[in-house]
């Protein structure tokens, strides 16, 4: 009797045993299904409407591009750089394309294709376009190191142009932006780049020369023009020369005050002294 309580005991304690085991099997799956969600951020936003997920792919967008929109389609063909690349963007849905040396956020109020080309002599460069128009659009879009044949070097650049050509003129409000890194640029460049002074400039075909856009930098760090129309452009580094420094011209200003200032006490003493000796 009391060898078969043994036995009993020890049957009771192994299946425990095996129950426990069990369980922790069980849980153990159960997290490593968890632990195992990777969401992917290829074309639109995730089908797992977890809050892990979306936060994944909102960082992944912010890290491609600084300030994307949440909601931006991104295709990435990093593996190529663009030649004659044919892209579409649908009106009100914010694209990323993204290729080798060139990253592209576009946002059109109207359906617009684009060409992209690229020269692999350009350093990666993110770059964003924003267009209202009211019809549709087609353009083509080159980045490359030089200026293209009959234009002008504009001086201190930052060794990229973008050629940027509607296949029709048509009215428009364009955005074009930058995104700067003064640490890479600095390396890149070998010299010190003053962010403050670089602007947008487009190439002036009528004037024959580049032509500086008012330009700003964004709370994103991106380099910012408006524009109403689209042509040849680079980002380049204004150089401050004597008759732009405002100290030398309120001082040569002070000069041209002081200048008149006394010549008419001198007209004025003289015109006293004529008088005077005409009443004697």
């Amino acid at each position: 009797m009391t060898k078969t309580k043994k036995i009993n005991k020890i049957t009771v304690g192994f299946i425990a045993v095996l129950l426990i085991a069990s369980l922790a099997t069980i849980a153990s799956a159960q997290d490593s299904q968890t632990i195992g969600i990777s969401p992917t951020i290829s074309v639109g936003p995730p089908t797992d409407n977890s809050t892990q997920a979306v936060a994944t792919y909102q960082q992944n967008k912010t890290e491609i591009v600084p300030g994307a929109p949440e909601n931006a389609y991104t295709y990435n063909k990093t593996n190529i750089i663009p030649k004659n690349q044919m892209e579409q963007v649908k009106a009100g849905e914010p694209t990323i394309f993204q290729y080798r040396n060139m990253t592209m956020l576009m946002n059109c109020t109207d359906n617009c294709n684009v060409i992209f080309s690229g020269n692999s002599e350009v350093t990666p460069k993110i770059l964003g376009i924003s267009i209202e128009h009211d019809q549709n659009m087609t353009l083509t879009m080159n980045m490359y190191n030089s200026p293209l044949e009959g234009q002008k070097v504009a001086e201190r650049t930052l060794n990229f142009y973008l050629g940027i050509e509607p296949s029709a003129q048509q009215q428009l409000k364009g955005q074009i932006r930058l995104y700067i890194n003064q640490t890479e640029l600095n390396s890149e460049l070998e010299r010190e780049v003053n962010a403050s002074k670089l602007t947008w400039m487009f190439y002036n075909t009528t004037a024959a020369k580049w032509q500086a856009v008012p330009s700003f930098i964004d709370s994103n760090g991106y380099l910012v023009c408006n524009t109403d129309h689209f042509s040849t452009w680079t980002v380049a580094e204004l150089v401050q020369t004597e008759a732009e420094n405002p100290t030398q011209t309120n001082l040569n200003v002070n000069y041209f005050i002081a200048g008149i200032f006394a010549i008419t006490i001198i007209v004025g003493i003289t015109v006293s002294i004529t008088l005077f000796k005409r009443r004697k």
